[in-house]
Protein backbone atom coordinates (compact mmCIF):
# COMPACT_ATOMS: atom_id res chain seq x y z
CA UNK A 1 0.00 0.00 0.00
CA UNK A 2 1.23 3.49 -0.82
CA UNK A 3 1.64 5.81 2.14
CA UNK A 4 -0.08 9.21 2.40
CA UNK A 5 3.26 11.01 2.09
CA UNK A 6 3.90 9.51 -1.33
CA UNK A 7 0.33 10.22 -2.41
CA UNK A 8 0.76 13.89 -1.45
CA UNK A 9 4.09 14.06 -3.26
CA UNK A 10 2.49 12.58 -6.37
CA UNK A 11 -0.31 15.15 -6.08
CA UNK A 12 2.31 17.90 -6.00
CA UNK A 13 3.88 16.46 -9.16
CA UNK A 14 0.44 16.20 -10.78
CA UNK A 15 -0.27 19.86 -10.08
CA UNK A 16 3.10 20.74 -11.62
CA UNK A 17 2.03 18.67 -14.62
CA UNK A 18 -1.14 20.75 -14.93
CA UNK A 19 0.96 23.92 -15.03
CA UNK A 20 3.09 22.42 -17.80
CA UNK A 21 -0.07 22.01 -19.87
CA UNK A 22 0.04 25.80 -20.39
CA UNK A 23 3.46 25.71 -22.10
CA UNK A 24 3.91 26.76 -25.71
CA UNK A 25 5.85 23.69 -26.76
CA UNK A 26 3.80 20.56 -27.38
CA UNK A 27 6.50 18.27 -26.01
CA UNK A 28 6.32 20.08 -22.66
CA UNK A 29 2.53 19.72 -22.67
CA UNK A 30 2.85 15.97 -23.22
CA UNK A 31 5.29 15.72 -20.30
CA UNK A 32 2.78 17.65 -18.18
CA UNK A 33 0.05 15.17 -19.06
CA UNK A 34 2.30 12.25 -18.12
CA UNK A 35 3.09 13.84 -14.75
CA UNK A 36 -0.60 13.61 -13.82
CA UNK A 37 -0.83 9.86 -14.51
CA UNK A 38 1.18 8.49 -11.51
CA UNK A 39 -1.11 10.24 -9.04
CA UNK A 40 -4.17 8.87 -10.80
CA UNK A 41 -2.75 5.33 -10.59
CA UNK A 42 -1.51 5.58 -6.97
CA UNK A 43 -4.86 6.27 -5.32
CA UNK A 44 -8.31 7.50 -6.28
CA UNK A 45 -8.66 11.25 -6.50
CA UNK A 46 -10.62 13.00 -3.76
CA UNK A 47 -13.38 15.43 -4.72
CA UNK A 48 -11.14 18.41 -3.97
CA UNK A 49 -8.33 17.02 -6.09
CA UNK A 50 -10.73 16.42 -8.97
CA UNK A 51 -11.86 20.04 -8.77
CA UNK A 52 -8.31 21.44 -8.60
CA UNK A 53 -6.78 19.24 -11.28
CA UNK A 54 -9.90 19.23 -13.46
CA UNK A 55 -10.25 23.01 -13.49
CA UNK A 56 -6.56 23.34 -14.32
CA UNK A 57 -6.86 20.88 -17.19
CA UNK A 58 -9.98 22.63 -18.52
CA UNK A 59 -8.21 26.00 -18.31
CA UNK A 60 -5.16 24.60 -20.10
CA UNK A 61 -7.27 23.10 -22.88
CA UNK A 62 -9.13 26.40 -23.28
CA UNK A 63 -5.80 28.25 -23.35
CA UNK A 64 -4.44 25.97 -26.07
CA UNK A 65 -7.61 26.06 -28.20
CA UNK A 66 -8.11 29.82 -27.81
CA UNK A 67 -4.42 30.48 -28.48
CA UNK A 68 -4.41 28.42 -31.65
CA UNK A 69 -7.59 30.05 -32.95
CA UNK A 70 -6.82 33.68 -32.14
CA UNK A 71 -3.04 33.91 -31.99
CA UNK A 72 -1.56 36.51 -34.31
CA UNK A 73 0.36 35.05 -37.21
CA UNK A 74 4.08 35.32 -36.62
CA UNK A 75 6.79 35.35 -39.24
CA UNK A 76 7.11 31.56 -39.18
CA UNK A 77 3.38 31.16 -39.73
CA UNK A 78 3.19 33.21 -42.90
CA UNK A 79 2.48 36.58 -41.33
CA UNK A 80 4.41 39.48 -42.78
CA UNK A 81 6.11 41.20 -39.88
CA UNK A 82 8.17 44.21 -40.85
CA UNK A 83 10.29 45.91 -38.28
CA UNK A 84 11.00 49.57 -38.80
CA UNK A 85 13.69 51.39 -36.89
CA UNK A 86 12.49 54.05 -34.48
CA UNK A 87 12.40 57.60 -35.69
CA UNK A 88 15.23 59.89 -34.70
CA UNK A 89 14.51 62.08 -31.69
CA UNK A 90 13.10 65.46 -32.58
CA UNK A 91 15.42 68.08 -31.09
CA UNK A 92 14.12 70.94 -33.22
CA UNK A 93 12.10 72.34 -30.30
CA UNK A 94 12.78 72.79 -26.61
CA UNK A 95 11.43 69.96 -24.47
CA UNK A 96 10.40 69.66 -20.83
CA UNK A 97 12.70 67.58 -18.63
CA UNK A 98 10.78 64.70 -17.07
CA UNK A 99 13.10 64.60 -14.05
CA UNK A 100 13.16 68.21 -12.86
CA UNK A 101 10.59 69.93 -15.11
CA UNK A 102 13.34 72.15 -16.45
CA UNK A 103 13.79 72.95 -20.12
CA UNK A 104 15.97 70.94 -22.49
CA UNK A 105 17.23 73.41 -25.10
CA UNK A 106 16.84 73.05 -28.87
CA UNK A 107 19.35 70.61 -30.39
CA UNK A 108 20.20 68.95 -27.07
CA UNK A 109 19.10 65.69 -25.52
CA UNK A 110 20.34 66.43 -22.00
CA UNK A 111 18.83 68.71 -19.36
CA UNK A 112 21.38 71.38 -18.36
CA UNK A 113 19.78 71.72 -14.91
CA UNK A 114 19.91 68.11 -13.70
CA UNK A 115 21.81 66.16 -16.38
CA UNK A 116 18.90 63.83 -17.22
CA UNK A 117 18.90 62.53 -20.79
CA UNK A 118 16.38 60.51 -22.76
CA UNK A 119 19.07 58.75 -24.76
CA UNK A 120 20.92 55.64 -23.65
CA UNK A 121 24.55 56.19 -22.74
Amino acid sequence: MIGPGLVHALLFVAVAGVFLLFARDWSVRVVGAFLIVPRAVAAPFTDGEVIVLGSGVVAAVFHVVYGSLYAPAGPSEGGAETLTPPEADDTSEAAACVACRGSIPVGSDTCPACGWSYTAR
